[in-house]
């Protein structure tokens, strides 16, 4: 197709005025034909040519997207301000490339990695260390009872899928694991614990606990937990970041501690972000309520709210919290607002399994969301869309520099 009908259809695009056959071309020529630096070049003209040096009201991004889009639509977006010419660029983009997002309820030709590129995790790299200190490999392990603690079985139903079942274990139909066969001399009375940890440049993990509560880790994330519940509460221990849909018991709250701070609840949904490298731990609260309690304060929250708990200060509750933005990670995507470029790497950093080095960065804020599942370069590419920063990548190692 001519370079001048695709630029054409990016006018119309832009403009409103596409029709849906004209839509369908363009669609089918990005997804199989597209040259990026070409389609870049078209693109930034159409704007030019669109509103000349002006800025493009939010209004009209949204009415933009809502046309080229069916819902649910993941975009990069600033809020409660006008566009700019560069930001609405980056949008466009994001969106014509296939930046993780469907066009058209299409999904893109694959893209072949490049051989400095990244590619986003394809397991879940999870370890599962038993009471005795031995440790299970949950990627390799095959399905069914993969060890036996007390009277407890650890079931593997599929990948990164993992089970308590206390006192049902399984005798037969089930593969065991013979790296996985201890199993702990105790009395009823003995709490025996394990520790699922879920490094960096891993796929999320998810664990169903004996009680049937059911967490989520985030890589670089661990869960270190009763395998099955004997006290008058339910205690367990978390770092990094962790969703928790938690059975329901009157009788025996449960309780999420990580150093001097605590979440206590007898039966909620809520999102715990407790990375070290990312400041005061915030519980995000879904539906419910919950306490929470640092050495100096404690508080009630409530659905919809969201607890910064920092020890050496009172707790600040946020009424309003960004339900979406916080559940991003667990629902298959990276969500910024208002985020340096180290905060932006961090959280890249974790998922990819990066080294990073910071070369005099911008203080320029950013407004995305992208799909998870797409290569490095990819997501890095839409950041430079901004001309505030560029990365060079070396193996795991990547470079910001402005």
């Amino acid at each position: 197709m001519p370079d001048l009908s695709i630029a054409d259809l990016i006018q119309r695009l832009l403009d409103g005025s596409i029709t849906p056959a004209e839509k369908e071309l363009l669609a089918q020529w990005i997804l199989n034909d597209t040259n990026e630096e070409q389609l870049h070049s078209m693109m930034e003209q159409a704007w030019r040519d669109f509103q000349p040096g002006q800025t493009l009201p939010a209004e009209k991004a949204d009415q933009i997207l809502g046309a080229i889009l069916p819902p649910p639509v993941r975009h990069i977006r600033q809020r409660n301000r006008a566009y700019t010419l560069a930001a609405a660029a980056v949008l466009i983009f994001a969106i014509l490339t296939g930046a993780g997002i469907y066009l058209l309820r299409k999904q893109p030709t694959p893209i072949a990695i490049a051989a400095k590129d990244v590619a986003p995790p394809s397991a879940t790299k999870a370890i599962l260390t038993l009471s005795d200190g031995s440790r299970i490999d949950v990627d390799s392990a095959g399905k069914g009872n993969i060890a036996t603690q007390h009277t407890t079985a650890v079931i593997k139903q599929g990948a990164g899928d993992i089970v308590y079942k206390a006192g049902a274990i399984p005798t037969t139909g089930a593969t065991t694991s013979t790296a996985a066969t201890p199993t702990t001399a105790a009395t009823p009375s003995t709490t025996v614990y394990n520790t699922l940890t879920v490094p960096r440049g891993s796929r999320i993990a998810h664990l169903t606990l004996s009680d049937g509560t059911k967490v989520w880790l985030n890589a670089g994330s661990s869960l270190h937990y009763p395998v099955a519940f004997n006290g008058p509460d339910r205690k367990v221990e978390v770092t990094g970041e962790t969703y928790f849909e938690v059975a329901q018991d009157k009788l025996h709250p449960f309780i999420v501690n990580k150093g001097e701070n605590s979440v206590k609840v007898l039966g909620t949904h809520f999102n715990v972000n407790a990375y070290d490298e990312e400041g005061p731990i915030k519980v995000t609260l879904l539906e419910g309520s919950v306490k929470v309690s640092t050495n100096k304060d404690n508080s009630l929250i409530k659905a919809g709210q969201m607890a910064i708990m920092d020890p050496q200060k009172s707790i600040d509750v946020l009424n309003n919290a960004d339900l979406e933005r916080v559940m991003a990670w667990k629902n298959g995507y990276f969500n910024f607002s208002n985020a340096d470029i180290k905060t932006v790497m961090r959280e890249l950093s974790r998922w990819y399994g990066l080294e990073l080095v910071f070369n005099n960065v911008t203080n320029e804020r950013f407004h995305v969301e992208i799909n998870r599942d797409i290569p490095l370069s990819r997501v890095l590419r839409i950041l430079e869309m901004t001309d505030k920063i560029h990365f060079t990548i070396s193996g795991n190692k990547v470079t910001v520099m402005p």
